[in-house]
């Protein structure tokens, strides 16, 4: 028994990795980012007290327009969902290419 792969097992790898959708890796994570920030920030909002937000709003630095407001609320769910669809489509781009360099680095065995 050898530990290489013959070629029709190696195509049968292939084709049981599960490849991801950057398309949909992104709509996921740029909903679930976006809804966050926007939950986040209207929590602190509605719990209000004296520095409502004053380690959200660092935010702003990061995302032009963003406050710890009701408006604010709605530019961090733009920012979130555009942040999180990136990270989410360069999530699986990579995942997609890793896989690929792993099934195109098996070689079917030399024949003696």
């Amino acid at each position: 028994m050898t530990d290489e792969a013959t070629p029709e097992e190696s195509r049968l790898i292939g084709e049981a990795v599960a490849r991801l959708r950057a398309g949909i890796m992104a709509i996921v994570f740029g909903s679930l980012s976006g809804t966050g920030l926007l939950v986040a920030t209207v929590w602190l909002l509605i719990r209000g007290g004296k520095n409502t937000g004053q380690h959200l709003g660092l935010l702003s630095n990061y995302f032009p327009g963003y406050t710890v407001s009701w408006g604010g609320a709605l530019v961090g769910l733009l920012y979130g969902a555009l942040l999180g669809a990136l990270v989410g489509w360069a999530t699986a781009w990579i995942y997609n290419r890793m896989v690929d360099l792993r099934l195109s680095g098996r070689r079917p065995p030399e024949e003696s």
